[in-house]
C-alpha cells in the first residue's frame, strides 16, 4: 500500500466520521446514556487528541495539541471529571476536518521512517497512522452506538 492510499483512507475514515454527527445539537453531543462512560462529544475530542498524540509522541513529530484537550480527551477522562469550558461541536468539527490535511502536510514521505519509540508492536511512522484508523473506526462505532441509545436521528 503506498503513502497515497493511506491519506485516502484518513479522509474516507474522517468523512465517515463527519457524516455520522452531520446536524447533532451540543445537547445530543453531551448525553451519557446508562452503560456509557463517554459521550460523543468527548469521543470526538479523544479521536483528534490521540490521532496527534500518538503520531507526536511514538512518531517523534511536533503535532500541535492543545493541552487543554489532553485533561478532557486523553485515553482514562471522561465527561463526569471535567470543569470549566469545553469545546463546542463546531470546534471539534473544525479540528476533525483540518486534522487530515495537516498530518499529511506533517508526515509526507516519511511514514516508512521508524517511529521514535515504538508503540505496542508498530515501529514505524507509517504503521502508527495506520493504527489510528483502527482506532478511529472503534469510536466511530461507539458513536453510532450512542446516538442509536439516545435516539437521535440519523
Amino acid at each position: 500500500m503506498n503513502e497515497e492510499m493511506i491519506f485516502q483512507q484518513i479522509n474516507l475514515i474522517r468523512q465517515n466520521t463527519l457524516n455520522e454527527i452531520e446536524g447533532l445539537s451540543e445537547e445530543q453531543a453531551d448525553q451519557r446514556p446508562e452503560g456509557f462512560l463517554n459521550t460523543i462529544r468527548w469521543n470526538l475530542g479523544h479521536i483528534y487528541t490521540v490521532q496527534n498524540a500518538l503520531v507526536s509522541k511514538f512518531g517523534g513529530k511536533n503535532i500541535d495539541i492543545p493541552s487543554r484537550y489532553l485533561e478532557l480527551f486523553a485515553p482514562g477522562t471522561k465527561p463526569a471529571d471535567w470543569q470549566g469550558e469545553v469545546p463546542t461541536l463546531d470546534e471539534l468539527k473544525q479540528l476533525l476536518e483540518e486534522q487530515p490535511a495537516k498530518l499529511k502536510e506533517a508526515l509526507a514521505g516519511q511514514l516508512n521512517e521508524k517511529a521514535a519509540k515504538s508503540f505496542k508492536s508498530l515501529s514505524t511512522i507509517g504503521e502508527i497512522l495506520n493504527f489510528t484508523m483502527y482506532h478511529e473506526g472503534l469510536h466511530l462505532g461507539t458513536i453510532k452506538g450512542l446516538k442509536k441509545v439516545n435516539s437521535v436521528a440519523e
